[in-house]
């Protein structure tokens, strides 16, 4: 009875742990990513940042307003002497001041320098729209290939264990031939040390696993040890062609695009610059009040209250030839970065190309080594047959096996490759996030 409450208590654990490994799509995946992923959230907030920061205030539109308020008293002892010859002696006498103003102050023209500000804000606040895209496609393309990596690594574990059981069944016959004196023990050993080998390779490969699986797990802001289960198959129906590929970079890659955008915004601090050479004109207005009360002296009360206004005009002739200078270096600033331009547009042209190629290649090389494992199924099937007959040495055996474990090994991998370059491809062309 004790063994059989063991026995089940063993199913029920594992069936619960089945359960518990829910099915993950890619798509899901995708989903939870772009929702939690910690670097998709640090930008979302850096753009907020320069959504507040764009505005007529932090661009010198805005008028200043300022209150200010004053209260003076004091206890003083006086002596005046006058010249009618008259002495004055105060002990203690007290006054007190009280004062209070509303200041404004409104540039009204700074040699246009104000609008070239807001431009660079809002330059500013879409360069962090574009940075956040091309964070949400490193963190999808990242995704995609951690989840592919599962999808990997799980069959090539699935083909391991079948190759085992071959190595097993080989195991077998080489003993029964070695009990009934038709072999040497030198079958037999090398037949149970390739078994321990390829033993060996699985649990390298569920090593490989769960590293897959953790670094999956980070990018969608899951604990480590979170198990799921992913689909078994890599599906792959994408038709590139090259000269589309080409243009929808050039005009939706992210890279490029922040590029060009940086290129706005260093025009906007040349505009900038420039404004110094203007004249700079501000209006200024203000209501005063103040009230002075002392019983020493010969102004008992005083009180004046009133409206003021102006206008300050100030133009820059000269100032070492600096502000010229600031000038050269940002036009400099703005040529270096049309280079960033063309460069990251070369480089880009390169990772599409490079890629355009190995998903073709990659995908002439699945179409071969899928026959391959068909073929090599089949050799090693009937290998195993003449070796149970003795017909075929185990060399022979050994040889068409380890073929079979190449050609499913070529054919994962081929497989794997070909989902990587389709998902290059749809990053490079700004097509991985809609």
């Amino acid at each position: 009875m004790k063994i059989i409450y063991k026995l089940c208590f063993l199913i029920i654990a594992i069936s619960t742990n089945l359960l518990a490994q829910e099915l993950l799509t890619v798509e899901d995946a995708i989903k939870i990513g772009l929702e939690k992923n910690y670097a998709i959230l640090i930008v979302k907030n850096s753009q907020e940042i320069a959504k507040a920061q764009n505005n007529f205030g932090n661009a010198g539109m805005s008028p200043q307003v300022s209150l200010n308020g004053n209260l003076n008293l004091a206890n003083v002892n006086s002596h005046q002497e006058f010249f009618t010859g008259v002495v004055q002696d105060r002990n203690g006498a007290q006054s007190n001041q009280t004062g209070a103003s509303v200041n404004v102050s409104w540039t009204i023209f700074d040699g246009l320098k104000m609008f070239a500000i807001r431009k660079r804000l809002t330059e500013n606040e879409q360069l962090t729209a574009i940075s956040l895209k091309q964070q949400m496609e490193t963190t999808v393309y990242n995704i995609i290939v951690a989840y592919y990596n599962i999808v990997k690594t799980t069959e090539l574990i699935k083909a391991a264990k079948q190759n085992l059981a071959i190595y097993e069944e080989r195991k077998k016959i080489a003993k029964l031939k070695l009990e009934i004196g038709s072999d040497s023990k030198v079958d037999f050993l090398l037949s149970q040390s390739d078994e321990n080998k390829a033993k060996s390779a699985i649990i390298q490969l569920e090593l490989q696993l769960l590293i897959t699986k953790s670094t999956l797990n980070n990018l969608l802001n899951k604990s480590v040890n979170t198990e799921f289960k992913t689909t078994d198959s890599i599906v792959v129906n994408y038709n590139p062609n090259i000269d589309e590929l080409k243009k929808n970079a050039s005009i939706s890659n992210s890279s490029i695009l922040l590029s060009k955008q940086n290129e706005l915004i260093v025009a906007q601090t040349i505009k900038e610059a420039r404004s110094a050479n203007l004249p700079f004109v501000q209006l200024n207005g203000a209501y005063n009040f103040a009230r002075s009360q002392s019983q020493a002296g010969q102004v008992l009360l005083s009180r004046q209250a009133g409206l003021n206004g102006g206008l300050t005009a100030s133009w820059l002739l000269f100032n070492g030839n600096k502000n010229n200078q600031l000038i050269k270096e940002r036009n400099l600033l703005y040529l270096n970065q049309k280079y960033y331009t063309e460069q990251a547009q070369q480089q880009v042209d390169g990772v599409v190309y490079n890629n355009y190629k190995s998903y073709l290649l990659n995908k002439e090389i699945v179409d071969l080594e899928r026959q391959n494992l068909i073929d090599s199924k089949e050799v090693l099937n009937v290998s195993l047959e003449r070796y149970k007959i003795g017909k075929a040495n185990l060399l022979e055996t050994i040889e068409t096996q380890k073929n079979l474990e190449d050609a499913q090994t070529r054919y994962i991998e081929a497989l794997y490759a070909i989902k990587i370059a389709e998902t290059e491809l749809l990053r490079a062309n700004g097509s991985l996030i809609k």
